[in-house]
């Protein structure tokens, strides 16, 4: 009988051990190539991810790019050369493909450190702070959040303690207000340009609308504040200071008056008493309603009713909810209403008064007498000053 047998091996069959040294040594060599290349297969997702961030939505192309580029195109070799020598069983080439990404990730993450700890580790392989002081930018300064970014950056370079308040954009620039820590208004605004997002420091003349931030007007007792758009009028107590309310895109939503010199500007906080109307976000109908983090809303009590005349306040001549809120020596009242009907949502106001329990009884009588002469919905489209 004649033996029939293949005329040859494979070549990767060849490769294999012999001795258990050899079995433990290959197999050790293995791991650490199975390692390597899952870390390879993540970087060069990550990778992945944040070219197409780059490409999509990135503004500018600097340091931090390249070595993301770098990363991603070893990150790419490492895992088709490392997984082919492995098929072919040539371990150390496979071992030496795999680590290729290491030393640009021992970069990424030296330079990148965000804590104590991790920068005392890995401060060696960081790269100095003078390899990512340049940029190219790739988009303009379209973002608001982005232009007060970059305005707080030049004001630390600057050695400025003020921090940036409110951004305005104009046709070829962004105009950032700056506040210092007690609210007041500094005295220099950041000019960011819209294409280069170069900054410069311009004066706030106090002639003019410091930084950005709205002056009041001084109510005579007689002037109707009035906004056809939001269907809302209302007038304010003589020498009181009116600014108009607005949201947190600079919407205007309403009006308000504080009890404090007219020069200052509107959106300067202190504890000034206040009140005012507005459109509301939500329309409660009890008062827990009026603040889903906050437990002190409350209904009227029978002190405060008593304040108002002994008439449960009302806004608009509408159906309303009247609350308080009683914080030490903090007391709010707010009163809600809405010119929903049928299957019409119609708008919700709110007025409010804030004040201290010294000066409660009086400027309940204020809000009382101010409650009457608002407006809202048709009626105050329909008012004339």
């Amino acid at each position: 009988m004649v033996k029939v047998g293949f005329p040859f091996r494979p070549a990767r069959y060849t490769r294999l051990p012999k001795t258990p040294l050899a079995w433990f040594a290959t197999c050790l060599l293995g791991l650490l190539v199975a390692v390597l290349f899952l870390g390879a297969l993540l970087s060069l997702f990550g990778g992945a991810s944040y070219l197409w961030h780059l490409a999509s939505e990135a503004r500018v192309f600097d340091t931090w790019s390249v070595l993301h580029i770098v990363l991603t195109v070893l990150a790419l070799i490492a895992v088709v050369g490392s997984g082919l020598a492995a098929w072919r069983l040539r371990l150390v080439t496979a071992f030496l493909f795999a680590a290729l990404p290491v030393p640009v990730t021992l970069v990424i993450a030296g330079s990148g450190c965000h804590t104590h700890g991790t920068c005392q580790a890995m401060g060696w392989a960081a790269l100095p702070p003078s390899a990512f002081e340049w940029q190219v930018r790739i988009r303009p300064v379209t973002d608001r959040n982005e232009a007060e970014r970059i305005a707080w950056d030049a004001l630390s370079q600057a050695s400025l303690e003020d921090r940036p308040f409110q951004a305005k954009r104009f046709n070829d620039h962004w105009i950032v207000s700056t506040i210092n820590d007690s609210g007041w208004p500094g005295a220099h605004a950041v000019r960011v340009d819209t294409r280069t997002a170069r900054t410069a420091l311009v004066p706030c003349p106090e002639d003019k609308i410091q930084c950005g931030m709205e002056r009041p007007t001084v109510s005579d007792g007689r002037r109707v504040y009035q906004d056809v758009h939001l269907g809302l009028s209302a007038v304010f107590p003589a020498s009181s200071a009116v600014c108009t309310a607005r949201g947190d895109e600079g919407e205007p939503l309403g009006f308000y008056a504080m009890v404090r010199a007219p020069e200052i500007p509107c959106e300067t906080v202190d504890e000034s008493p206040q009140m005012g109307v507005e459109v509301a976000r939500s329309r409660p109908t009890v008062c827990a309603e009026l603040h889903a983090s906050s437990a002190l809303w409350r209904p009227l009590s029978p002190e405060t009713s008593r304040l108002f005349s002994g008439q449960r306040p009302t806004l608009g001549g509408l159906p309303s909810v009247a609350c308080e809120l009683r914080n030490g020596d903090d007391v709010a009242i707010s009163v809600h209403s809405s010119t929903a009907s049928g299957h019409n949502p119609g708008t919700t106001y709110q007025a409010y008064v804030m004040t201290t329990p010294l000066r409660l009884a009086e400027d309940i009588r204020a809000f009382e007498l101010f409650l009457k002469n608002v407006r809202v919905g048709t009626a105050a489209r329909e008012q004339t000053d």
